[in-house]
């Protein structure tokens, strides 16, 4: 990662942490999620729940070097209006695409194969969601449900759900806030 978006990351950091309302992954997450996507060399991948785009800066800085695109979710516009502002400070507006909406109404749209979903939204319909995207997600293409550990008790009809579909195999990851890593076999 290049000292533009490290900067960048630095800066929302501060910003974020002056809002309430601003709940992005912790940065060892960010971390992951850039190492993750790095890994599995992912070039089309969705995000739920941009936020103000800390997770997304880690996601675009790692399809920067994939020469992949993301396609990231929020329903609040106000929030894609920063998270955009964000990215092109950034210099990786090249590689997001900011959809406004709920993800119930967006992710039909999109088209697969997707390589790389981060759930990070609201925890009722994690089910849903893994319902609208598993038929387009490609063997191998990861699911990642943020909050498995803080949100437990929320997940927990999610989680148990999840570890039983025979079409993923799912571990929890003690990164972050705890995350839910299903990957879906081949």
């Amino acid at each position: 990662m290049n000292e533009r978006v490290a900067g960048i990351i630095a800066k929302l950091e501060r910003f974020m942490s002056q809002r309430k309302e601003a709940k992005p992954v912790p940065p060892d997450a960010g971390r992951f999620i850039h190492a993750l996507l790095l890994a599995q060399r992912a070039r089309h991948t969705v995000e739920i729940g941009t936020n103000y785009g800390y997770s997304g800066l880690w996601t675009a800085a790692a399809l920067a070097e994939t020469g992949g695109k993301m396609i990231s979710i929020d329903h609040d516009p106000e929030k894609t209006k920063a998270a955009m502002a964000t990215f092109e400070e950034a210099g990786l507006s090249a590689y997001v695409e900011l959809r406004t909406g709920t993800a119930a109404e967006v992710l039909p749209s999109i088209d697969g194969p997707i390589d790389f979903v981060l759930s990070d939204a609201d925890k009722d319909n994690c089910i849903q969601y893994v319902e609208l995207t598993a038929d387009k997600l490609r063997p191998g293409g990861v699911v990642l449900t943020d909050n498995a550990h803080t949100h437990a008790e929320e997940l927990a009809g999610f989680l148990a759900w999840i570890r039983h579909r025979a079409d993923f195999y799912t571990t929890t990851v003690s990164v972050g806030n705890g995350m839910e890593l299903s990957v879906k076999r081949a």
